[in-house]
């Protein structure tokens, strides 16, 4: 067991952690595991991601490889939030770009158990438990390669634009916070980048939202302005804003606020601030440029009224995302039948060899 600092990603092995960030919740450290260790019937396998209200493993149950996802301390409501709704969304249909919830506990309807509770070491542990995909997250993507094909980056973000529009019209929330860290990405056998949003953000609604609620669990370069100076209800334009930052960030080969070495108050006010970095690509048409500076825009009138609109100007300019090709039931008898024949012809000629 380690402790991990959610703003600076320090992490001390002892508990003992002090950095000189004033945003740093040095004093409230959250618990992240090592593997081999036990939540539960739950083995800890190695870490994904350490989100704020949050972290993603790799484990396994029992003989199944699963994605567990464990609440930091005071974040429980957040994480059970999350898990009722993503009941809710999967009472209508299990969205391809959303994770598939296990049950907490082995034998459990996951729509009686959606989330788990356990203590570890005195401390009560809250969870969620996915269904196992390979992959990595988008921000581990994007250090090895800050600006893939525009193309994929297109796509990835139509994709996600249908997985955030579902959460709108089904659930009545709000995303609100996207970004590269919530974001787990697999590539299909055509090699096509398929993203899956393993957190749903700060789960709002379509109403005023509290600045310190926003401030605690939000990453300051991805909130949008409105939501830091509050003046009016949280709209569907807000996520048009998250999915802008990500396209632009894929496209540009960095975030539009640079957050390193940055204090985040530096961060909230350049956003407030709407200050962007040009979008430096002589590749692009200026149209596609402008649909992306449209999204980021500071005010939330002038940008794409919703996530819907949006997409549906990127798939003007790059075209559907392919449909996922899968082998057929038929293909994979067939690949069967001649593994047999194959293997029975080989053991004959060694009969007759042998004979």
């Amino acid at each position: 067991m380690k402790r991990v600092c959610t703003v600076c990603q320090r992490i001390s092995p002892d508990g003992n952690l002090w950095c000189q960030e004033p945003d740093c919740p040095s004093g409230d450290l959250p618990t992240i595991f090592d593997y081999g260790e036990w939540l539960g019937d739950i083995k800890v396998i190695r870490l994904l991601r350490v989100l704020r209200t949050s972290a993603i493993y790799e484990a396994q149950r029992g003989k199944e490889m699963v994605l567990l996802k464990v609440a930091h301390n005071n974040c429980q409501d957040q994480l059970r939030r999350e898990a009722r709704t993503l009941i809710e969304l999967a009472h209508s249909m299990q969205h391809s770009m959303l994770p598939v919830l296990l049950p907490a506990y082995q034998q459990a309807d996951p729509s009686q158990r959606p989330y788990g509770k356990t203590v570890f070491r005195d401390e009560t542990k809250y969870y969620e438990v996915f269904a196992h995909v390979k992959g990595e997250f988008l921000r581990d993507m994007l250090l090895k390669n800050p600006q893939p094909w525009y193309q994929h980056a297109a796509w990835m973000t139509i994709s996600l634009a249908d997985a955030i529009a579902f959460m709108h019209l089904k659930a009545n929330k709000l995303h609100l916070n996207l970004s590269p860290d919530s974001i787990f990405v697999r590539t299909d056998r055509e090699g096509i980048p398929r993203p899956l949003l393993l957190d749903l953000g700060l789960l709002g609604e379509q109403q005023v939202i509290e600045p310190a609620w926003v401030q605690r669990f939000g990453v300051a370069a991805y909130t949008p302005p409105e939501l830091i100076t509050p003046n009016g209800p949280a709209s569907y334009a807000a996520d048009v804003y998250g999915l802008g930052l990500v396209l632009y960030e894929m496209l540009a080969g960095y975030p539009a606020f640079r957050f390193q070495q940055r204090k985040e108050e530096d961060i909230r006010q350049a956003v407030v601030k709407g200050v962007a970095e040009p979008l430096n690509r002589t590749d692009l048409s200026e149209e596609i440029q402008a649909i992306v500076n449209q999204a980021i825009e500071r005010r939330p009138e002038r940008r794409q009224q919703d996530v819907r609109a949006y997409a549906k100007l990127l798939r003007q300019k790059f075209g559907e995302v392919p449909a996922e090709k899968k082998r057929s039931y038929r293909r994979r008898i067939a690949a069967l039948v001649v593994l047999v024949v194959l293997l029975s012809v080989i053991w004959i000629i060694l009969v007759a060899l042998v004979g």
